[in-house]
């Protein structure tokens, strides 16, 4: 479903099946659909560029009763199949640079730290993104959540930690294109098994999905300069 705003807050409701059939344009023939990906998400208007600096802020609510264990299968995307929030470079492939999580158990995660835990459902959490997109040593990125510095890093940061691994399988450094700019999205977005899915043995491209949907709330999105 599409996100609906309302009173100053977004409400996204992700049912099962809600996906684009609409192929990627990349000559790959695929599309949510056939990769059996859901979303309803949210992009910011304006892309942000290398060696600039940046802050992204968001304020998340979560549906107390909220239940999905998002792990899939093995060793494979062992963070969470439910994303949140995503940094990608645009108009390439295997593009993904940065998540934020969600699972019942762990909480909202990033880069394997907890923004908040699953006692926070329920409530308001605030996030906040500080970053110098940059290749060299003078870039740096900071993630604070609810007030509390839980992720920071300097230096290079447009190719992320694990990129090409089993945890960041979405990103291949030979593939990456620096000069491209970066789209910041938000709301759920539950990856599915891919077009090939029957040669792992799942009878579906789409992995389980909770019978009650997944909802959620964001209010206070700002990308721009960094505030003090």
């Amino acid at each position: 479903m599409a996100p609906k705003w309302k009173n100053g807050e977004v409400t996204f409701v992700m049912r099962r099946g809600d996906c684009q059939k609409r192929t990627y344009g990349d000559g790959r023939g695929e599309s949510d659909c056939l990769n059996g990906n859901s979303r309803s998400q949210l992009n910011a208007r304006n892309q942000q560029r290398m060696g600039r600096s940046y802050e992204y802020a968001m304020e998340i609510w979560v549906a107390p009763g909220f239940r999905y264990n998002g792990r899939g299968w093995g060793s494979v995307n062992y963070r969470s199949r439910l994303w949140i929030a995503e940094w990608q470079r645009s108009n390439t492939i295997k593009n993904h640079m940065y998540e934020m999580y969600l699972d019942s158990s762990k909480g909202a995660t990033f880069e394997d730290k907890t923004c908040f835990t699953p006692r926070q459902f329920g409530k308001w959490n605030s996030v906040v993104m500080r970053v110098k997109w940059s290749n060299g040593s003078d870039g740096f990125l900071q993630v604070i959540c609810n007030g509390k510095l839980v992720y920071s890093v300097n230096g290079p940061n447009v190719i992320p930690p694990g990129c090409g691994t089993e945890a960041k399988l979405q990103c291949k450094p030979e593939l990456q294109d620096l000069k491209k700019p970066i789209l910041w999205s938000v709301g759920p977005s539950l990856k599915g098994h891919g077009m090939n899915y029957r040669g792992f043995g799942f009878p579906s491209p789409f992995p389980p999905f909770p019978d009650s949907g997944i909802t959620m709330k964001m209010r206070n999105l700002y990308v721009g300069g960094i505030r003090s």
